[in-house]
């Protein structure tokens, strides 16, 4: 009678006492094998026409559209590939900004968006780092700049997921130059889904004008 593998992976062997046929042994085998491997397979259609009865914990690559699968005993489920370096972006120039409200336009100066594209991790969460040298030309009023992510991959479009607030990102009140940076944590993002990140920025008093330069924006993915 065949023996079950000592690691309790269903691949079974021949025993001694087994009548010998090397054709029903090797394939026995090999059908075992395959059915642990990440199989590869040109489409669904192909993978289905294939796999008629699936196992759970069966994994599969489609090469149409370079993705991976893995059944969970119901479905085949994407396995998420997510990002695994960092996206960044910097904007030197100098520009000036009236806005009281956070926004992307600029009263003055030479103005560029700093924005980022990226693929959510499978953690579904990822660091955001920003900085900037910022300068209000009163003593008393500040400059604040702050990231803000939607879906997608075109910057600027797309559901909000976390919009600019005063507290995700750095700020410089008085009117001598100084450069700060901030990180903060976004969480709940829909692993291997798109998102983009751009800077927005503001004055915090009606007429004082604040000066934004050295702009810059990373998304890494976190654990």
């Amino acid at each position: 009678m065949p023996t079950e593998d000592q690691y309790d992976q269903d691949v079974m062997a021949a025993s001694l006492q087994d009548v010998p046929d090397a054709g029903t042994l090797a394939s026995a085998l090999a059908n075992a094998l395959a059915a642990k491997v990440n199989m590869s397979f040109a489409s669904a259609s192909a993978r289905a026409a294939t796999l008629t009865s699936p196992v759970e914990g069966m994994e599969v690559w489609l090469r149409d559209v370079n993705q991976k699968y893995v059944y969970d005993g119901t479905a085949w489920r994407q396995v998420p590939l997510g990002v695994t370096d960092s996206v960044s972006d910097q904007q030197s120039s100098s520009y000036d900004v009236l806005s009281t409200s956070y926004t992307t336009t600029a009263s003055a100066g030479t103005y560029a968006h700093c924005q980022v594209v990226f693929t959510a991790p499978v953690t579904g969460r990822v660091e955001i780092k920003t900085s900037a040298r910022m300068i209000n030309e009163t003593a008393s009023n500040g400059c604040l700049i702050a990231p803000q992510t939607r879906t997608g991959n075109t910057p600027g479009s797309g559901s909000i997921i976390e919009d600019a607030s005063d507290g995700l990102g750095p700020s410089n009140y008085g009117n001598t130059f100084s450069r700060h940076g901030v990180s903060h944590l976004l969480v709940g993002l829909t692993p291997g889904s798109t998102y983009n990140t751009r800077l927005l920025h503001k004055t915090s008093f009606s007429g004082a004008t604040a000066t934004f330069a050295l702009r810059e924006l990373i998304v890494s993915p976190a654990p």
